[in-house]
This record gives C-alpha cells, sequence and structure tokens, in this order.
C-alpha cells in the first residue's frame, strides 16, 4: 500500500514540466497524461489498463524513478496475468540494473511460466541487463528443442555478450536447430564474441573452435556487444508530417556493461526530464 500511495503522490504532484512536455508530444494522438499512466499502472482489476500504463511509464523518461522500479519487479515477480508480466519484465529490462537480471531469468523457463510472451519477453530483456549468473538459464533456453523459435533465437542474441566457452559450445550447438532464424541469431552471437565470420557452416566453426580453444585465442576479435532496438526507414510521405517526429532508440552496451555515467538512450528524447526524479542509470 505505501507503494501505492507514493506513484499516487508522484502522478499528481511530481512531474510538473514532465507533464507538460507528454502532454505537448503526444497531443496529437491524446496521449494519456503521466498521471493518467500511473494510475493505470497500479490498477489492479483491468489488466488491460495496468499494462498499458507499465508501457507508458517505461516509454517516458521518468520510467526509470525508484519507485517505479520496484513496481515492475513487484509485477514480474507477483503478477499472474501475462501480458502484465510481460509488460513489467520489458520495463525493467529497460530501466532495471544488473541485478534485476535474476529476477527475470527465472521466467524463461517452460515449467515456470507457460506464456509464450513471457518467455519470449524475458529473453529479449536479458539482451538489455549484463549479468554473468543468467548464461545457464539463456543457454537452457538456447538448446531447449521444444522451446518456440522466438525465445530461442532472443537468447541467443543475449548470449552474444558473454565470452565464455560454454557459450560458444552451446551457440555452435543451435547452428543445428531447425530453424533458420535461430540459425542466423546464433552465428552472429558467435560472430560478435569470436571476430570470426563463419556463417551457418557448423563443421567450420567445430573445426576451428577445437583449434582456438586449445590455443587459448577463441576471443581475442572478439567485438562490442550492443542490444538490438528497432528501426525503420520512414516513408517518403512520413516528411511532411513533420509534426511527428518520430524517434528511435539507438543501440548500446546493456546496463553492467556501459560505463556508470553513460546516459540511457530514452533520455536522450526530447521529453527528457531533468530534474524531475528519473533515474539516470537504468
Amino acid at each position: 500500500m505505501k507503494l501505492i500511495f507514493v506513484i499516487l503522490l508522484l502522478s499528481i504532484f511530481g512531474f510538473g514540466c514532465v507533464t507538460d512536455d507528454l502532454n505537448d508530444v503526444g497531443g496529437v494522438f491524446d496521449t494519456p497524461s503521466p498521471s493518467t499512466a500511473a494510475r493505470w499502472a497500479i490498477d489492479y482489476q483491468d489488466p488491460d489498463k495496468c499494462r498499458q500504463g507499465l508501457v507508458l511509464l517505461s516509454g517516458a523518461t521518468f520510467g526509470g524513478n525508484e519507485v517505479y522500479l520496484k513496481l515492475y519487479r513487484e509485477y514480474v515477480e507477483t503478477n499472474a496475468n501475462p501480458l502484465v508480466k510481460s509488460a513489467a519484465i520489458a520495463a525493467l529490462a529497460r530501466h532495471g540494473k544488473p541485478q534485476d537480471a535474476l529476477l527475470i531469468a527465472p521466467w524463461l523457463k517452460r515449467d515456470v511460466s507457460k506464456s509464450l510472451n513471457v518467455r519470449w519477453t524475458a529473453a529479449k530483456g536479458l539482451q538489455r541487463l549484463h549479468n554473468p549468473d543468467v548464461v545457464p538459464a539463456l543457454m537452457d533456453a538456447v538448446l531447449d528443442m521444444n522451446e518456440e523459435n522466438e525465445v530461442r533465437s532472443a537468447a541467443c542474441i543475449a548470449l552474444g555478450q558473454y565470452p565464455q566457452d560454454r557459450v560458444v559450445q552451446a551457440l555452435i550447438t543451435a547452428l543445428d536447430a531447425q530453424s533458420l532464424s535461430v540459425n542466423l541469431d546464433a552465428a552472429e552471437s558467435l560472430s560478435l564474441l569470436t571476430g570470426k565470420t563463419f556463417g551457418l557452416d557448423i563443421t567450420v566453426w567445430r573445426t576451428w573452435y577445437e583449434s582456438a580453444n586449445d590455443a587459448g585465442t577463441v576471443f581475442v576479435g572478439q567485438k562490442p556487444y550492443l542490444y538490438p532496438t528497432y528501426k525503420r526507414n520512414a516513408e517518403w510521405w512520413e516528411s511532411l508530417a513533420f509534426w511527428l517526429d518520430e524517434q528511435y532508440e539507438e543501440s548500446q552496451p546493456p546496463a553492467g556493461l556501459r560505463p556508470a555515467n553513460q546516459r540511457d538512450t530514452w533520455q536522450d528524447f526530447p521529453s527528457d526530464a531533468e530534474g524531475a526524479g528519473a533515474s539516470g542509470d537504468g
């Protein structure tokens, strides 16, 4: 109850210019105000409103405020609705800290969550949080032949940030999966970890790995890992709708690999809430 009370207070009094910014940017589409988003996020009686509120909060510059992080963590651990839990996982992955990966990792398991959306969101979330303790959970997802390909592919991408022999072995095994998307994402992560570009040729990868492992040179050519983000090329007619000013988040290293003083990409949007209590290292 204390957490709910604090969120309500922030939603009413705490945003100042943030409310004006969000309303100005979203006025064309009648975007809900921050106070409305906060109220929706704690609406336990309406899961759809709760999910919408979480999505709106996590997409705002002030969504990394510690009180919201506590809400995301609570929902990740305890909320039974798959859509709400998925939204909370995505929000925590976007604003959280490396230790939050430990809250997300269990939801990769099919015996913990029957929801494909929850497991897929968990795998994608772990692309943004660096914590070596979640490597076993990611490897289990990659190697689980009964798991859906979306989850396995996302887990392959997340493993690209961990230069460990067991990770390379798991990714090489994934090249033999009966899914091209899994094969391609495994090959991409292998290339990031090793600097090699052997594509989908599992025989070449295995031969090279045996030699490089003996020589201790597996990770000599490792490339920087950046979590993937969504982007698309604008259509010609979109330049006419200048008021939309659509922007996309830039890829960057996950929390735990980037410098503590480096700004998150979600802080670089025009509605940036300097001085509004937003967390700066989520």
